[in-house]
């Protein structure tokens, strides 16, 4: 989302836009409290006021399935970050509170002290480091997705995207690069890129499943979910590697103390397996990261907005 990998039972794709809500692999076991016990030492490192209260409360954005979405009965929240959370909150001894709000929201939330942090899928970026700290939980990119045998052949913000219907999440990284695509284009000489800006990922790819878009921009594991449950109506026609490529959990910088223990607990996930079958259960295995790191600095991140884009899926288009 923002850069914000991943199986089901196939339902169609109308069904699932309509009602916001979707299927979830055995959403009901809790793989990521599987074999956890609370780290008393971890959670001495936790702050005072967050320790006292016994709950963390994260700040995030459903439906971006596979990432965080509302199981079948539209109330309980589901998916790998919100396991990711889960698992870190039995690692601390907090209870685990998800305010689900819209994505742009969530960093000025974190900065008004509404959350303690933010698992929302975050592209640990420049800009963004100089409000929020970032503990990375997993390698992302983004994708663009488009109706079966429609003949668009999209992989970048360039020339392939020039004249496109383009839906795209509010708040999003994609809106960036592609109000920047959209000036390269005009610059150019070639058709605008019109873009359509959706306040949810569902409803994005409702315009695409309705003849409205052309083209869906979101994060690679967006995407890539959305094809699998449209039961190949819809197809994934291209991907790109951003410089980094990482997402992160969002930290307010008053909360730095809590970089360290994030760090150390999602290390912790990583090395015990407990990370390996979250990624597993939500197919997010090609995301999957061998170390968390911590990002306070922009200079940490590199310069330039350029991505990678990956070859044009043959079959697809």
């Amino acid at each position: 989302m923002n850069n914000r990998f991943f199986l089901v039972a196939l339902v169609t794709l109308l069904p699932l836009t309509a009602c916001g809500a979707d299927p979830a692999p055995d959403a009901a076991e809790n793989v990521a409290a599987a074999g956890l016990a609370k780290d008393d030492k971890l959670a001495a490192g936790v702050p005072k006021e967050i320790r006292e209260r016994g709950t963390l409360i994260i700040g995030t954005n459903a439906p971006y399935a596979p990432l965080e979405f509302f199981a079948e009965d539209n109330k309980t929240l589901v998916g790998f970050d919100i396991d990711t959370g889960d698992a870190i909150g039995k690692l601390l001894g907090l209870k685990v509170e998800w305010r689900n709000t819209s994505f742009d929201n969530i960093i000025p939330g974190l900065e008004a002290g509404r959350y303690d942090i933010g698992i929302a899928g975050f592209g640990i970026e420049k800009e963004r480091l100089g409000v929020v700290d970032f503990v990375s939980n997993y390698l992302n990119g983004g994708g663009f997705l488009v109706k079966k045998g429609s003949g668009i052949k999209v992989n970048d913000f360039r020339n392939t995207v020039c004249g496109l219907r383009v839906s795209v999440q509010s708040g999003t990284s994609q809106v960036e690069r592609l109000e920047k695509a959209d000036a390269y284009c005009k610059g150019a000489g070639r058709k605008p890129v019109q873009i359509i800006r959706i306040p949810d990922q569902n409803q994005a790819v409702l315009t695409l499943s309705s003849g409205r878009a052309d083209v869906v921009s979101a994060d690679k594991p967006a995407v890539e979910w959305a094809a699998k449950q449209s039961e190949g109506a819809l197809c994934v026609t291209g991907t790109y590697r951003t410089p980094h490529s990482l997402s992160g959990i969002a930290v307010p910088k008053r909360n730095r103390a809590m970089n360290a223990v994030l760090q150390e607990a999602m290390n912790r996930l990583l090395r015990q397996g407990h990370y390996a079958r979250i990624a597993g259960k939500w197919g997010v295995v090609d995301g999957a990261i061998e170390k968390s790191e911590i990002f306070t600095d922009p200079a940490q991140v590199q310069d330039g907005d350029e991505i990678f884009p990956q070859p044009i899926k043959e079959g697809c288009a």
